[in-house]
């Protein structure tokens, strides 16, 4: 079950347009443990509107592939084109309906699992998406702990969209061991602390933040040990090594 619609992330992109410099979040994360991408395939679930393809193809030699159902394929592959990238294809078609005979060297999504009731069929066809020996990233934002009960007093229309259950490292975990892979990294990440909301949140919302942001982070940053948590942290996210051919061989025998 979807927690979102067409309509909803065709809004949210609309902005936008052509710009693809924010990159992605959790870039500084993540690339550390992925292999050297040149003659290597990165296919990003949920693609739209290109800029994390952008951040790490453009970065790590990728050949860039995508899949989105709201997204015109043609206009991502263009805009990423004119940054030089090698795009494989832009695929619009729905998660569970597509069917690609091609297998990808690094299958990713960031801030996708979480729109979906059934998040753990939505991690595992991942991996079906992934090559034997490859790797599977896995990206969300942080609504659960602390974050969930802020989201619920300034954010809520936001956070209905969001399956907050699986927003925890034993879920990150589980995947793991239910495909059989080797879970590489798997943690929360963003700082000590970082809110924000949707831009359809109620003005006084917004403005809540504005004024409540500063002081929370200075509390959660002299209270809170180590670098992240889990009850205020923004991001978690987890990468995967996928078995590869004879391990799979082995299993099967």
């Amino acid at each position: 079950m979807r927690l979102t619609s067409q309509d909803y992330w065709k809004r949210h992109w609309q902005d936008y347009g052509d710009d693809l410099s924010e990159g992605c979040e959790l870039y500084d994360d993540v690339a550390p443990f992925l292999p050297p991408g040149e003659g290597r395939s990165f296919l990003e679930i949920g693609c739209a509107p290109g800029r994390i393809l952008a951040d790490f193809c453009g970065r790590l030699g990728f050949t860039a592939y995508g899949l989105d159902y709201t997204a015109d394929p043609e206009v991502i592959e263009n805009n990423l084109r004119k940054r030089g990238l090698d795009v494989g294809k832009i695929h619009k078609a729905d998660f569970f309906t597509w069917e690609s005979e091609e297998r990808f060297d690094v299958v990713a999504s960031f801030g996708f699992i979480e729109h979906f009731e059934d998040a753990d069929r939505v991690v595992d066809r991942h991996f079906e998406l992934c090559k034997p020996g490859g790797t599977v990233v896995i990206g969300m934002p942080n609504f659960g702990g602390a974050q969930r009960a802020l989201h619920w007093l300034l954010d809520r229309k936001n956070l209905l969209r969001h399956n907050t259950k699986i927003m925890n490292l034993p879920f990150l975990e589980s995947a793991a061991a239910r495909n059989g892979a080797e879970l590489v990294q798997a943690r929360y990440t963003g700082g000590h602390f970082h809110f924000w909301v949707e831009d359809d949140a109620p003005v006084l919302a917004q403005k809540a933040v504005r004024r409540l942001t500063g002081p929370l982070r200075f509390v959660a940053n002299r209270v809170v040990p180590g670098e992240s948590n889990p009850w205020f942290s923004p991001f978690l996210f987890a990468i995967y090594r996928v078995p590869g051919a004879e391990v799979k061989a082995a299993a099967a025998a």
